[in-house]
């Protein structure tokens, strides 16, 4: 997926370090490595099922030399974004699956 036609806040920042880790044709099991930090924590980030913290914005922008600001903004924007969306699913009566 290239990043252009990634939206912050339409989906979760591990679609953004994915995007990064083919660009530079870098594995997962390389970056887990570069951040000191288990495999299976890199997956669930990539995967949706784990955010993106302070701590691992800060390894990302060792490793990747991409700002912890701006995983910490896509982070918060994909928050803010689905927070709303379930308020209004709520609001409708729309179950969010």
């Amino acid at each position: 997926m290239e990043t252009e036609k990634l939206i912050p806040g339409d989906v979760h920042p591990g679609e953004f370090i994915l995007n990064e880790l083919n660009g530079r044709k870098m594995s997962q099991q390389e970056l887990a490595e570069g951040l000191r930090i288990n495999k299976s924590i890199v997956s669930q980030i990539i995967n949706g099922k784990r955010k993106v913290n302070v701590s691992i914005a800060i390894k990302l922008e060792r490793i990747l030399a991409i700002k912890a600001e701006y995983w910490m903004s896509l982070q918060i924007k994909y928050d803010i974004k689905h927070f709303q969306k379930r308020k209004r699913n709520k609001k409708t009566g729309v179950k969010h699956i």
